[in-house]
């Protein structure tokens, strides 16, 4: 054998040595773990997208999303969009099976003419391969994978597949994944709607999103809409002369938001979102559901200005609540807004700051504010001890004011009885979105609304809106083995009276003794049952509202008896779809107390209305029944009622449980709004249907609607008598 010959050999030896290696190390390193069937993908992938929530219209009210993203099909748009796309970033896309040799060749010699990156060799299906399936690594190993994948893919999925998955993944800046949320975002239309200028500029952002924004720069944006346009005119998607007509045109973008929440305040969409957290997990943003809410707009603004209203007209029976801290033993800060505290000095006669001061002049002294030691105005004057601060406020030529801002809160929340949907929802303060919602969660002692609940359970157990019980004192053990002894609002005492008197008049004592009857644990699992989900103490002060609940808890508890005594969660989800699949959450609903039982609490609630503590939401020509609630020392103020159609709760109170003020019950800071949301209802629908649980007896000037079980049989009218009975006025 020659001597070259020999030499050849040994190569060819080495070769096949380093072959095999090379063989074995792609097999082992590249080629295992890589997914062999591909064909799946399009249909199962599951791209995070955004949950929309819309009304009953289809008007966009919000969207969340942990990516910015929404479905794409390649069939609705129009071609001009994709060829944008295709034409900027990978002309020879329908020609290659994934991967472009000539591509990157051209890519590496583009960025060695131009000393840095300036081309891309990736094609469009090896991005869709690295967003779905690899990593961002800048490896040789992680390119080899995205090029072995891209190949699979191409032989599995086909070319449109593949095109659509690129349009719905492609990150455009600002937050949007796709081509449907930039189109939204940018421009406020659709996909399906661009122009062809429109996807040029959005083809352009791929390279460089954050920097070739036309939020960062319009004039960046217009040459790299120009370049987009060209490459589609020179590979034939567009003719020269539409190419110049996009160049030259205005870039058309969005200047209003592209949802319309000025339709439902931050609040409703805080609740909606929480709500289809709770029923979707903390991933819902990223599950492309379409939320519609059972928003009503009409409610919605009554709620709303309902909410500011009680504030307002608090702030003016009240006055401002000028001292803030008089405790306080630190300068505040240098005021930065146009209100702040200063701190009052009398012996210079100065209101000061850190660096500035303001005479306490006569003017300022004689304002009425109001007095915590008394519950009512007084002037200003008359409080101040010294080292207090006041709140006050500058206006734009300097000068000084008390501030005036509503120191008391409220909450709205409506309900829909045959639903359980919440059409309306408003907080009277500033809520921020995905801030604290007081309707859904402020705890707070609900006073005499409570006692439905009482009489629900009494009924359930043989009582009955004839009985008679004694309005007198009562003395029980309480806390730390101190006697208590509830009383009424009066003071006094009503001696006998039927329970629709008591419950009209809201006496104290009895709802008190049918609680010591049925026991409070009773009365707490009927409360819960009815839909108060807020944990409830198990004592005779149950009774009076001692333990807390949510304006939602109580809206839904009322809905309930409205209902005929039967449960049904209340929601903000009227229906939820999905990938053209409706997942709205079932909700089931239970009979928890009898429909005699309901009617019967309806009732007494109805002579409330009409004759007792709640006649300031008495409305003519509606059916309106509720229940005030007033609480110790008037520091939680509700109206909770019903209508034909509707629940609404209604509270006024304060974040820090600090008085209301003097004469500020239920029925004075949250009856009226109360009744601004019933004016804004539709008119009643027509007789209510009594159902055969339920006779009508007459009880004084009035024919009440009695549970049947528990009227006595000598009282029972023949059939002949009984029948619909109309709602009384």
């Amino acid at each position: 054998m020659s001597r070259w010959r020999a030499v050849a050999l040994g190569f060819a030896a080495l070769a096949g040595v380093a072959t095999l290696a090379g063989a074995l190390w792609f097999q082992a390193t590249i080629l295992s773990g890589l997914p062999d069937d591909l064909s799946h993908l399009h249909d199962t992938q599951q791209l995070p997208t955004a949950c929309e929530i819309v009304d009953a219209e289809g008007n966009l009210l919000d969207t969340f999303y942990v990516e910015r993203r929404y479905p794409v099909y390649l069939d609705t748009l129009p071609p001009h969009v994709w060829q944008a796309f295709v034409a900027s970033e990978d002309a020879t896309f329908f020609e290659h099976g994934g991967v472009d040799p000539l591509g990157i060749l051209r890519a590496v010699v583009a960025n060695l003419r131009a000393g840095h990156t300036v081309q891309g060799g990736s094609t469009l299906t090896q991005q869709v391969v690295k967003n779905v399936l690899l990593t961002s690594e800048r490896s040789l190993e992680r390119k080899l994978k995205e090029a072995v994948l891209a190949q699979r893919l191409e032989r599995e999925l086909g070319k449109e597949a593949i095109l659509e998955l690129y349009l719905e993944l492609v990150y455009l800046g600002g937050g949007n994944y796709g081509i449907e949320a930039a189109a939204r975002d940018y421009f406020g239309v659709g996909a399906h709607e661009l122009d062809a200028g429109q996807a040029a500029l959005l083809a352009g952002l791929v390279p460089a999103p954050s920097r070739y924004t036309p939020r960062v720069s319009e004039d960046t944006a217009r040459e790299r809409r120009r370049l987009v346009l060209r490459r589609m005119a020179e590979e034939g998607y567009l003719s020269p002369e539409a190419a110049a007509v996009h160049t030259q045109a205005g870039l058309g973008l969005r200047t209003t938001p592209d949802t319309v929440q000025d339709l439902a305040d931050a609040a409703y969409l805080t609740a909606v979102r929480r709500d289809i957290r709770e029923h979707f997990g903390a991933g819902a943003g990223t599950e492309g559901l379409r939320v519609t809410v059972p928003l009503d707009p009409t409610l919605q603004q009554a709620a709303t200005e309902a909410a500011a209203e009680a504030r307002a007209a608090h702030l003016l029976r009240q006055g401002p609540r000028a001292l803030v801290d008089r405790a306080a033993d630190t300068d505040p800060d240098d005021p930065t807004t146009p209100c702040f505290p200063a701190r009052v000095d009398l012996r210079e006669g100065v209101l000061r700051t850190t660096t500035q001061q303001w005479p306490l002049g006569r003017a300022l002294r004689q304002v009425p504010v109001h007095d915590e030691r008394i519950g009512r105005p007084s002037s200003l004057g008359s409080q101040l001890r010294g080292g207090e601060l006041v709140r006050v406020c500058l206006d734009d030529e300097g000068a000084l004011s008390i501030d005036t801002q509503p120191w008391a809160q409220s909450a709205v929340v409506v309900v829909e009885h045959a639903t359980g949907h919440v059409v309306a929802l408003a907080d009277g303060g500033s809520t921020q979105l995905e801030g604290f919602v007081r309707a859904l969660q402020a705890r707070r002692q609900p006073g005499s609304s409570f006692k439905p609940y009482v009489y629900a359970t009494s009924f359930a157990h043989g009582r009955s809106l004839l009985d008679t019980m004694s309005d007198a004192p009562l003395s029980l053990p309480g806390a730390g083995g101190r006697p208590w002894s509830p009383k009424n609002y009066s003071g006094g005492y009503a001696g006998t009276l039927t329970l629709r008197q008591a419950l009209a008049a809201s006496t104290n004592t009895i709802p008190v003794r049918l609680t010591l009857e049925v026991g409070a644990s009773e009365v707490a699992r009927v409360a819960q049952a009815m839909g108060v989900h807020t944990a409830l103490r198990h004592d005779p002060t149950l009774a009076l509202g001692a333990s807390e609940v949510t304006p939602l808890d109580q809206a839904t508890g009322y809905a309930t008896l409205a209902r005929g005594g039967r449960f049904l969660p209340s929601t903000f989800l009227a229906s939820v779809q999905a990938d053209g699949r409706d997942r709205t959450p079932e909700r089931p609903s239970v009979q928890v107390v009898s429909p005699g039982v309901a009617w019967e609490v309806v009732e007494g609630l109805r002579a409330v209305v009409t004759q007792g503590t709640g006649r300031v939401a008495d409305v003519p020509d509606r059916f309106v029944a509720g229940k005030t609630g007033t609480t110790n020392d008037n520091i939680d103020a509700w109206f909770v009622g019903l209508t034909d159609r509707y629940t609404v709760a209604v509270w006024v109170g304060t974040d820090r449980s600090l008085s209301l003020g003097e004469r500020e019950t239920g029925g004075r800071a949250a009856g009226p709004a109360f009744r601004t949301v019933v004016e804004a209802m539709p008119p009643d629908r027509g007789e209510r249907v009594v159902p055969p649980e339920v006779v009508r007896l007459p009880m004084g000037s009035a024919v009440v609607g009695l549970n049947r079980a528990t009227v006595p049989q000598r009282l029972l009218p023949t059939r002949s008598q009984d029948g619909p009975l109309r709602p009384l006025r």
